[in-house]
């Protein structure tokens, strides 16, 4: 009959056969449930109708009996010439279509349907190559969207299929015009006919020739729809015990900044996640293992600082907004969104001050520069994308919008307290060796440091750091590079982290402005604190060749929001003997043991835990 619905799998016409790794589902399936809520609810934000109303999502499972899907019959028998089809040569594939077949032979099939409102619907014919229905069902690798909106590659619309164990989503939209559509896609492998030849690995569910199903009475009941908006079903959803709190984690990480700004409403099951509901979900979700929503919403809703917000020359209407807290809480990440509400990625930036924060691009037009820089996981802006080296002077801005917006952070009110890292803990370079204090007593454990080398959070007061010249060496100042990089060479670079210590290599190169003209000393060192207030530090330090007898050491503090000479109050070395401190942090001239590191404490002038640099010159 001309109006029965059944599946059509075009003849392949001697083309090019598919095998099962189709590289669209491929980039989903390590965690299809992130990228299931994250790529469907993009979509259905950039389809907003009303912008005085949300979007609202609703996911739910369901268990369809085997008689409300059209022409299952025909989609069990597909699956079984697809698994003999690759018998012998791809196991892999074979066994996941022989699986495929037996879930279809069942009498109920698992079935995750998606379904969002106040939406547009999808609108287009199967042939108009223009609107979004085609890109959506007859097209890959291809998006008519705009640059304000969430998607740009077309590859997103292969994330249900990642969810599905049987490779089958089906589609009902209803358009605000009235109209009504229906259609399955099945992303397979090349199988053979039934009659002669190859078939092609997309097949589609529909009418005569695989058309979509158009008038409202021919649509399956199961699947009509009767307000605008789209559904999306997913056949052989693999729904485990936590289903859905899998998903609620997914929608809370990525579009809590919709949610929190009523652009967008969640029902999962029978949880719903709405302005509301947020901060109670937050919370509880908040001690699950990698989850950081909570410090994000609140750097955006309860800021540390007013939100700094600035027209940049390239991406236009920016904002930041930062918070300041305990060491232990904070990621130092900035979690990066355009204004579709979505959080893209996060990325780190070094600061002395422990902290969370939130950028948000505004502009039109900076949304579509920022969209072409997206990879099509959209999880990242690269400035190499979409050619190399087309985005570098919107990155660099960027950057460094963010990195003075992180410098404002510094408290200039001496009653403001805040919990400032301290640093790491590190092996002494004989690891057989217990940490000692340079008096020999062992009183200060208690106070700064433990055996396990855990040191108990304290607030201090904190204070402004005042710049002053940088007086390392040229080849020793730091790059305009990505902020991950470490400060040295060596362990962890120098770094400290996200709790301030450090380990690393000064700086090979000519000597800098302060430094008297003398060699410079490549050092390996060790820094970590020694007391509760971060006022005392021990410091190793040992130069990479032999041969030096006497050098000059500069202490430095660091971190992305700023990097200036330690102010020293006062320094020894390991038998008490008093170390000469000159301005700019620098101590010496200390002697060099020939059998060992040099062993110093250091007080500075007052209390700081910081992440610390050190380098070296000749004396």
């Amino acid at each position: 009959m001309a109006n029965e619905i059944e599946w059509t799998f075009p003849k392949n016409e001697g083309g090019r056969e598919t095998g099962f790794h189709d590289a669209g589902v491929e980039t989903f399936k390590g965690n299809f449930d992130r990228y299931l809520a994250r790529e469907v609810i993009q979509n259905s934000l950039d389809a907003r109708d009303d912008q005085r109303k949300p979007v609202r999502v609703e996911i739910k499972l369901r268990k369809a009996r085997r008689d409300e899907i059209p022409d299952i019959d025909g989609l069990q028998r597909t699956f079984a010439r697809c698994a003999d089809y690759w018998k012998k040569t791809d196991k892999r594939a074979s066994e996941f279509f022989k699986r495929a077949e037996r879930l279809a032979k069942a009498d109920e099939i698992a079935m995750l349907q998606l379904g969002d409102y106040n939406t547009t619907g999808v609108i287009g014919s199967d042939s108009d190559r223009e609107k979004n229905w085609y890109s959506l069902i007859r097209c890959a690798g291809s998006s008519p969207k705009s640059g304000g909106e969430g998607g740009s590659f077309g590859i997103g619309k292969n994330a249900p299929f990642a969810a599905s164990h049987m490779r089958t989503v089906l589609y009902s939209t209803f358009t605000r015009d009235g109209g009504s559509a229906f259609q399955g896609v099945a992303l397979l492998v090349s199988h053979a006919l039934p009659g002669d030849g190859t078939a092609q690995p997309t097949g589609f569910l529909g009418q005569q020739g695989g058309a979509s199903v158009r008038i409202e009475d021919a649509i399956p009941k199961p699947f009509r729809r009767h307000e605008p908006g789209t559904d999306i079903f997913v056949l052989g959803f693999p729904a485990s015990e936590s289903w859905e709190d899998d998903l609620v984690y997914s929608v809370l990480e990525n579009f809590w900044l919709a949610i929190q700004s009523g652009d967008l409403v969640v029902q999962v099951g029978h949880i719903v996640i709405d302005a509301d509901s947020l901060a109670k979900l937050l919370g509880q979700f908040s001690a699950k293992e990698d989850f950081t929503a909570h410090l994000y919403c609140r750097a955006f809703t309860n800021p540390s600082i007013p939100p700094i917000k600035k027209k940049l020359d390239t991406l236009g209407d920016c904002e930041v907004y930062l918070f300041a807290g305990p060491s232990d809480e904070m990621t130092k990440h900035v979690a990066m969104f355009r204004k579709t509400g979505m959080k893209v990625y996060e990325k780190l930036f070094r600061s002395i001050v422990p902290f969370c924060g939130v950028f948000i691009c505004r502009s039109e037009n900076g949304n579509a520069t920022l969209r072409e820089m997206e990879p099509p996981g959209h999880d990242k802006w690269d400035p190499d994308l979409p050619e190399k080296g087309a985005h570098r002077a919107t990155q660099a801005e960027l950057i460094e919008f963010i990195r003075s917006c992180i410098r404002q952070l510094w408290p200039v009110d001496d009653k403001t307290s805040l919990s400032i890292p301290g640093l790491s803990r590190y092996l002494p370079d004989d690891e057989e060796s217990p940490e000692e204090p340079l008096d020999g007593s062992r009183s200060d454990q208690k106070k700064g440091e433990s055996l396990d080398r855990e040191v108990r959070p304290a607030q201090i007061p904190t204070r402004r750091i005042e710049p002053r010249k940088e007086m390392q060496p040229d080849s020793a100042r730091r790059g305009e590079g990505d902020d991950d990089t470490g400060f040295g060479g060596h362990a962890n670079d120098g770094d400290g982290g996200s709790d301030g210590g450090g380990v690393g290599e000064s700086a090979k190169g000519r000597s800098g402005a302060g430094t008297g003209g003398k060699p410079a000393v490549p050092i390996f060192y060790r820094t970590f604190v020694a007391d509760d207030a971060g006022q005392v530090y021990r410091v190793r330090i040992r130069p990479e060749a032999p041969g030096v007898k006497q050098l000059n050491a500069q202490i430095w503090t660091v971190g992305d929001d700023g990097k200036v000479p330690a102010e020293i109050l006062t320094a020894k070395s390991q038998d008490g003997t008093m170390v000469p401190v000159t301005g700019g942090g620098i101590i010496g001239p200390l002697s060099v043991a020939q059998n060992g590191p040099l062993l110093l404490e250091i007080s500075l002038r007052d209390p700081l835990r910081v992440a610390m640099e050190i380098t070296a010159h000749e004396a």
